[in-house]
């Protein structure tokens, strides 16, 4: 029984002698070089220009145990006393993108906020600014001022990319900052319908993407910026998730930091969806043809006719006439877009260098495709648009569109003056769809016309 004490003197003073050597070996402090991979090293390289971002809209909030009446009987039976503050609706990530603070994320993470927060991976949370948003591509603009020059993500390219190369996301997934996941490039080119619309063009992967991670960036293995990540299929997506190219991505961010807006490239035709073949499935369709082409526009002085058949828009065969606007909307200003056309038994190319529309050309636009034309009249305290005209077999005039009807809204913005109107159909062009609230008298009524 006294063996112990004696025994655990022996070990004591053992472990003394060893110069507190740790019982178990433990491996060198400095890692091995083999641990540092190509994805270890892409990922010390841009994790710091990820950024947190977190959104807060104003709503009024109710002060517990106060009511306008201050008195006895108005705590009780008086009505509730609001006060306004600022609660977050969204989590999402961001990518920084210039030294000077640029940061590029989804619009649908700061698309319902007020104010704007941008967290950094050294602790820090800045106030952040929009400087522009391109709903109909998902993305968005901030700005953020640190006082000194911060770390970016180089841009990559995203046409050259290789199925089943590595990629890297990274995000704030579920509010786990600075979160690192692998997969590989699945499919390129990939669309994706929604109950809304049909997006085109993404980067599918299988590096988990998960709410939160909407806004980070999907990188290569030299740590390049190639993609935006942006969705998930589904609730549970199974490792299916989809980034916007950095190609795309990068035209629309220049855009939004030069003009506050998305400048959108003018050919001048419109395209509708050919019949099927005898024999296709159902919903399927037979291509694409031109049914008008603008007097004195670029399609026209490239030689596109109304009836000739679009084969190929920059070397990709436009599945349907949606896919077709989808891949002429991005161009830039003074870019060329060659179509692959088919007239009769005959192939031929047109280059159409894409010009600015501008306001002048949209109320052009709105008068050719819809078949309205305005004019602006004044009234009390300002001015109204007025239908001067309406061209017969129009599409304005099967709606029920009336000569002296007044328009006072263009895809939800308020309307008064010419100038306005133009400026919001140049905008509404990009969608692809003009909605008008047109007023008779007491009643109103909204009216949708495609653009294309």
């Amino acid at each position: 029984m006294r063996a112990r004490p004696i025994v655990a003197a022996a070990c004591l003073a053992a472990a003394a002698a060893a110069g507190a050597r740790d019982a178990l070996p433990r491996a060198e402090a400095t890692p091995a070089a083999s641990r540092r991979t190509p994805v270890v090293t892409a990922v010390e390289r841009v994790r710091a220009a990820v950024v947190n971002v977190s959104a807060e809209e104003l709503v009024r909030i109710r002060v517990r145990g106060a009511a306008e009446d201050d008195s006895l009987l108005g705590q009780f039976f008086g009505r509730p006393r609001f006060r306004k503050g600022y609660q977050v609706t969204s989590l999402g990530s961001g990518v920084i993108v210039s030294p000077d603070g640029y940061v590029l994320t989804n619009d649908h993470v700061v698309e319902r906020g007020a104010r704007f927060r941008v967290g950094l991976l050294d602790g820090r949370e800045l106030v952040a600014k929009v400087v522009g948003t391109d709903p109909s591509s998902d993305l968005a603009v901030l700005a953020i001022d640190a006082g000194r020059e911060l770390p970016w993500a180089q841009m990559g390219r995203s046409d050259d990319l290789l199925i089943g190369e590595t990629v890297i996301a990274i995000g704030n997934p579920f509010g786990l900052a600075h979160t690192v996941t692998t997969g590989v490039v699945s499919a390129v080119h990939r669309s994706l319908r929604s109950e809304e619309r049909t997006l085109f063009d993404f980067i599918q992967t299988d590096a988990s993407i998960n709410p939160g991670n909407s806004g980070g960036p999907l990188l290569d293995i030299e740590g390049r910026l190639i993609g935006i990540n942006t969705a998930i299929l589904g609730d549970r997506s199974a490792g299916i998730g989809f980034a916007i190219p950095i190609d795309r991505a990068r035209r629309i961010a220049e855009d939004l930091i030069a003009h506050g807006e998305v400048r959108q490239g003018y050919l001048g035709l419109s395209v509708e969806d050919r019949p099927a073949r005898e024999g296709a499935p159902a919903g399927s369709s037979g291509g694409v043809q031109v049914t008008a082409v603008d007097p004195g526009s670029p399609a026209e002085r490239a030689g596109v006719r109304r009836g000739d058949a679009v084969e190929a828009v920059n070397g990709a065969a436009p599945a349907d006439a949606e896919e077709f606007r989808f891949r002429v909307r991005d161009l830039a200003i003074g870019a060329t877009a060659r179509l692959e056309l088919r007239r009769g038994g005959a192939r031929l190319e047109a280059r159409i260098q894409a010009v600015e529309l501008s306001p002048t050309r949209a109320e052009q636009l709105v008068q050719r495709r819809v078949g309205l034309s305005l004019q602006e009249e004044p009234a009390t305290g300002g001015a109204v648009l007025v239908v001067r005209a309406v061209a017969r077999g129009s599409a304005a005039d099967r709606a029920g569109v009336e000569r002296g009807d007044l328009v006072r809204e263009v895809n939800g913005a308020e309307v008064s003056t010419l100038g306005q109107f133009r400026r919001a159909a140049a905008a509404a062009r990009r969608s692809g769809q003009l909605v008008l609230l047109v007023q008779r008298g007491y009643a109103a009524e909204r009216m949708a016309f495609d653009l294309e």
